[in-house]
């Protein structure tokens, strides 16, 4: 145990040798205790080493996990996370049809139910014929649940998003992140418990499954979480590629899960459900061999330079607990002092506002199918097949093109990784803003196609962006911007899906190329979005070449 400088030791844990405290200084005791090979009153409590004066002792403990099998854990967790998301989703959704479809033909009209109550399985499936649930009514209450689940799910990220980011700086991102990973199974298995005792619960008792945001501020704080400690473990000069790997790792799920949730479910929608609640479960068993990141120390044992210091209003001592009275100004006080480094440097607000366009984003690749369908007239079957293509060029851009280039940017302009981030932020913005545009004004399947490859280039832009904004932040500050971001993300999610709803509604009233009314919107927000990442530079002083970065 490394002891303070008071205690005798130097600042790198070092015990010095027992000196001048004794008019025979510390020559005399080593010849005393010597020649007698006895200890006395005279003998130091320590033994004096025979060639130094300083006595190492070890600084840190030792890692239970190398720097990359950590990386390797982190990526396989996000993975994993993934696929249980995908087995779970489609087998819930189809489950709950099932529900609101037994239920609507039980009233009004019992001749399409196939099997009674008392033989049915849970979830009613089986009851009804599928192809009967695809009435309007029946759609409209499974996306009237939906719709009111994903705003409600909302809500907890709102409120705990700030403090327990503030709590994850402070106590570690271990404890939270678990809470986090062990509340998806509590939600997950609450809607199975009602839909699978469907007969004595309403439906719409799923909705209390938005109560694990309680414990873990929902999705948006937790995946949150989870870059922060991505953000822990890795150097400037590869946090970008890492950022971007993950978010490969993430799609690759989409790609090799879906058609194997599709097998199962022509045999029982509840094979892949509880199955991923199982994987959920594995992913919070593996995520106890990780050990906690906060103050993590990388391999070279150096600090590192990815952070900026401390603001100075961090280090500013906080008044005396107050009288009852004046506890409101106590508790201002120390928000404001937790939330300095939005003040310190404009940068950091300027950079979370592009977040909104996040989920945006990905409302706008769900309202895709349907623009696809209608507009060129494909099948179901087929414009899903288009949009595995698009997520095919996302997972190839993240796991194998961006990593290359974010590399041989930096090795071929010498250009430090803060450098590098920014200037790739901004040109997948300008993929975004040109893709995205294109997709509204292509006539037919092959622009369309080609509108799609180049909107896909952009599927970066966040990941960079967020990879650029932790280095502009104290290493202890950045759970509570990651938490911000997901508060911004949560606002997307919830009113952004209704806000391209309307325009594509309002698009079909309008005809023709207005069709394309979302993506024109999305477009124009981000030429905005672009403008704004051009606004933001770096300072005199940053983006310097480091010896972490050239090496």
């Amino acid at each position: 145990m490394a002891l303070g400088k008071a205690g005798g030791c130097d600042e790198h844990g070092s015990i010095a040798e027992y000196s001048a405290s004794t008019p025979s200084g510390p020559s005399s005791i080593s010849k005393d205790s010597a020649m007698d090979g006895k200890a006395n009153e005279r003998s130091p409590l320590l033994p004096t080493p025979k060639h130094g004066l300083i006595i190492e002792l070890p600084s840190e403990r030792p890692r239970r996990m190398s720097h990359e099998t950590l990386i390797f854990v982190l990526t396989l967790l996000i993975f994993l996370v993934g696929c249980a998301d995908q087995l779970t989703d489609s087998p819930q959704t189809r489950i709950i049809e099932s529900v609101i479809c037994y239920r609507y033909y039980e009233q009004y009209d019992p001749r399409k139910i196939q099997v009674g109550r008392d033989v049915v399985g849970p979830g009613a499936v089986g009851g009804v014929s599928e192809m009967w649930c695809k009435v309007d009514a029946v759609q409209e209450e499974l996306a009237m649940l939906r719709g009111y689940q994903q705003m409600l799910d909302g809500f907890p990220a709102l409120l705990l998003a700030i403090p327990l980011g503030w709590a994850a700086d402070r106590y570690g991102r271990k404890p939270f992140l678990t809470l986090g990973i062990a509340s998806f199974i509590l939600r997950g298995g609450w809607i199975q418990f009602v839909t699978w005792f469907w007969q004595a619960f309403d439906i719409r008792w799923t909705w209390l499954s938005t109560l694990h945001g309680l414990v873990s501020g929902s999705t948006p704080v937790v995946s949150a979480l989870y870059f922060v400690v991505m953000s822990d473990v890795t150097s400037e000069g590869e946090r970008a590629a890492v950022f971007l790997r993950l978010g490969a790792a993430n799609l690759s799920a989409s790609l090799v899960v879906p058609p194997l949730s599709a097998w199962l479910m022509e045999y029982n929608p509840w094979i892949p459900s509880l199955g991923g609640t199982v994987v959920t479960m594995i992913c919070l068993a593996l995520y106890t061999v990780v050990p906690e990141t906060l103050n993590y120390r990388h391999p070279t044992g150096s600090p590192s330079r990815s952070h900026p210091p401390s603001p100075s209003a961090e280090s500013t001592p906080l008044p005396p607990t107050p009288m009852p009275g004046d506890l409101a100004i106590h508790w201002l006080v120390k928000a404001k002092v937790a939330t300095a480094f939005l003040t310190t440097d404009w940068r950091v607000p300027a950079l979370i506002i592009p977040f909104f366009g996040h989920l945006l984003l990905g409302t706008a690749t769900q309202l895709l199918l349907q623009y696809v369908s209608k507009r060129y007239g494909l099948t179901f079957s087929k414009a899903t097949l288009l949009l595995t293509i698009f997520s095919g060029v996302k997972v190839l851009l993240l796991l194998i093109i961006l990593p290359y280039v974010s590399t041989a940017v930096m090795r071929s302009f010498r250009i430090s990784g803060q450098k590098k981030d920014l200037y790739l932020t901004r040109a997948s913005q300008v993929f975004v803003l040109v893709g995205w545009t294109l997709v509204g004004l292509s006539p037919n399947i092959p622009t369309v196609v080609i509108s799609l490859v180049m909107a896909s280039l952009g599927q970066g832009t966040y990941l960079l962006a967020r990879s650029f904004l932790t280095s502009l932040v104290p290493a202890h500050h950045i759970a509570r911007v990651y938490s911000i971001i997901s508060i911004v993300d949560t606002l997307g999610a919830m009113f952004g899906g209704a806000l391209l709803a309307g325009l594509f509604k309002r698009g079909m009233m309008l005809g023709g190329a207005w069709i394309g009314l979302p993506f024109f919107f999305i477009g124009l927000m981000s030429a905005a979005l672009l403008a704004l990442m051009f606004v933001v530079r770096l300072k005199s002083g940053e983006g310097e070449l480091t010896a972490e970065d050239d090496e």
